[in-house]
């Protein structure tokens, strides 16, 4: 039976670790993470570049049993050198070379293994190719490295995975876990598009570690948009989020992984790996907010926010969502091009959404239904360079008359509409923000939020009416993270335009919070931990007239936490409230 009624808590051991680990130390090991963690499940690895032996995986399962903890399978794919040819071939990480018959010789050996002890395994996240070896570039032909390796796991998933273990062992599930690095699964051969169809589930890498002190470009919200975003690819078959502790400097950042890991509502909630976490204290808090986040989650429906079209295989702009949640926009990434219906009245679009070269048919109609279509200023300077090749019917010139001038727009002074379109804020930021500058033809395209420096300002939120909908442009900074240097007041502006009728909550703040809207009238927010972070108080707007009622972080009461909040003042078109919040904390309503 599960420890918690939404998720199950999951660990992963590692094939040397499980080479080697004594029953003594096992049960020692074990008491301390059901103690402070919690374990439901575990992955237990029978291969990573050595295997475990058939004794050392019995006796583990045994006493794990004993704990009432369910043990799976896994694999990691990354081999030494199985003989001297083998030393001429330049891998990172000790990946496999696929068109190297011992190496695929030695995968299908792991395969067959692994199913013959196991009904269930995993496949940890390297199961990728980068080798240009020569037999790879022979294979490759006049193909792009993305076009062979894209095919070539495809083969190796069917061929080397999936036919010899289901012989070994018909019953056996295989699941394939995806990386963190979703903008570059197609340069290395992960192909969810495809190996979703293959595998009999998928699981998500949720790892974000530290965003300033990595050799990755993580935003963390990325810990809950890329389950999403796999839950879209393949709906309910993702299996559940996985994290680790490395480079994470404070406690706080570890935990944050696990946090929005939950709040996306994986089923498993996967902390990386056994001995990793073992005599951490970084894992120690996680037994006790888990209990916490459990308890929130039975109020909550499914996820949901404004759809972010990113296809299969595409690259651009890579995560402008995530560092957009979390500035508090809530989103909700897609592989699909949603339909305009009652819940979904707009769609943001990125350069990756480029990919898809009948993206602006597919805009064309959505706005032609009533829907509104967000783009992003790389959306734009993409399309307008693929329009001026003929590669884009409609043409961008279709929709708006906003133009890429190969100029830069240096701002530190900005306006925002207020109360319509003849009211304005005029604000300022700390220092000069870079844009890309994008023109448009006055009264062609209007503007509704403007930047600039002196007498020189061109506008960065502007839209266009088209059909029964709207084309609707908001400019960012050509720095990502530099987002959340805009005034608060400029922030808010966003949020507001990218609010989805799905969505009832907006909140009117700076930088550090992001909102998690679910289809049930339930929200939660997060405080993230930063250099220099403190508490923030801030006001919550929900449309229409109503008050909030504080969902509990526990079975047990509190005097101490009201149990709703109610209006600053409220009218029939929104309802204002004020809180405050504190880094690292989460607080989760329902809208009554």
């Amino acid at each position: 039976m599960s420890l918690f009624k939404n998720f199950k808590s999951v660990t992963y051991c590692v094939a040397q670790w499980a080479e080697h680990i004594s029953e003594e130390e096992l049960r020692i090991q074990a008491d301390w993470l059901q103690k402070y963690v919690g374990i439901d499940k575990v992955y237990l690895e029978t291969f990573r570049g050595t295997f475990a032996s058939e004794n050392q995986i019995k006796m583990i399962k045994k006493v794990l049993s004993e704990y009432g903890i369910e043990v799976s399978g896994g694999i990691t794919t990354v081999t030494p050198d199985l003989n001297e040819s083998d030393k001429k071939r330049h891998r990172l990480f000790e990946t496999f070379c696929y068109c190297n018959e011992p190496m695929r010789n030695r995968l299908k050996e792991v395969s067959e293994y692994t199913a013959k002890l196991f009904d269930e395994f995993i496949i940890d996240d390297f199961f990728f190719t980068q080798c240009m070896c020569q037999d790879c570039r022979r294979e490759k032909g006049e193909r792009s490295w993305k076009e062979f390796r894209l095919a070539k796991m495809k083969e190796v998933s069917e061929n080397l995975i999936i036919k010899p273990a289901k012989a070994v062992n018909p019953d056996v599930k295989i699941i394939i876990k995806y990386p963190n690095w979703r903008e570059s699964y197609h340069e290395t051969g992960y192909n969810p598009a495809e190996q979703k169809d293959i595998f009999d589930g998928i699981y998500t890498g949720t790892e974000t570690r530290h965003g300033a002190q990595q050799d990755q470009h993580l935003p963390r919200y990325l810990s809950y948009s890329l389950p999403l975003y796999m839950e879209n690819a393949s709906p309910g078959r993702n299996g559940g989020g996985w994290f680790d502790p490395f480079e994470c400097d404070r406690i706080d950042s570890y935990l944050e992984q696990a946090y929005l890991t939950a709040f996306s509502k994986c089923r498993e909630i996967m902390t990386f790996c056994w001995p990793a976490i073992y005599n951490n204290k970084r894992a120690t808090p996680l037994g006790f907010q888990y209990q916490k986040i459990d308890e929130v989650l039975s109020y909550c429906g499914n996820p949901s926010g404004t759809k972010v079209y990113i296809p299969f295989n595409s690259q651009g702009e890579d995560h402008l969502e995530d560092f957009l949640g979390m500035v508090g926009v809530p989103l909700e990434p897609t592989p699909y091009f949603p339909k305009k219906d009652e819940k979904t009245s707009k769609v943001f679009v990125t350069a990756s959404a480029l990919e898809d070269r009948e993206i602006t048919e597919k805009i064309r109609d959505f706005m032609l239904e009533g829907g509104t279509v967000i783009a992003s200023a790389g959306f734009v300077i993409g399309a307008q360079k693929l329009s001026e090749q003929g590669k884009l019917n409609p043409p961008l010139s279709e929709f708006t008359s906003i133009r890429y001038t190969d100029r830069r727009l240096d701002a530190d002074e900005f306006q925002v509409t207020v109360n319509g379109l003849y009211g304005r804020n005029y604000l300022s930021s700390k220092n000069l923000i870079t844009f890309p500058l994008l023109e448009h033809r006055n009264n062609a395209t209007w503007s509704k939020a403007n930047a600039g420096h002196g007498e020189y300002h061109e506008s960065i939120i502007m839209y266009d009416t088209y059909g029964e909908g709207l084309f609707e442009v908001i400019n960012l900074p050509d720095m990502p993270s530099r987002i959340k240097d805009l005034p608060a007041e400029v922030l808010t502006n966003i949020r507001t335009e990218m609010l989805d009728s799905s969505s009832r909550v907006w909140i009117d703040c700076g930088y550090g919070l992001s909102l998690f809207t679910y289809d049930n009238d339930t929200f939660g927010l997060y405080c993230y931990t930063n250099d220099g972070c403190a508490p923030v108080d801030f006001n919550i707007h929900v449309k229409g007239s109503a008050v909030l009622k504080v969902l509990p972080l526990s079975d047990k009461p509190s005097k101490w936490r009201p149990s709703e909040i109610k209006p600053l003042f409220t009218s029939d078109e929104e309802s204002v409230f004020h809180t405050r919040i504190i880094p690292g904390d989460f607080h989760f309503f329902s809208i009554k």
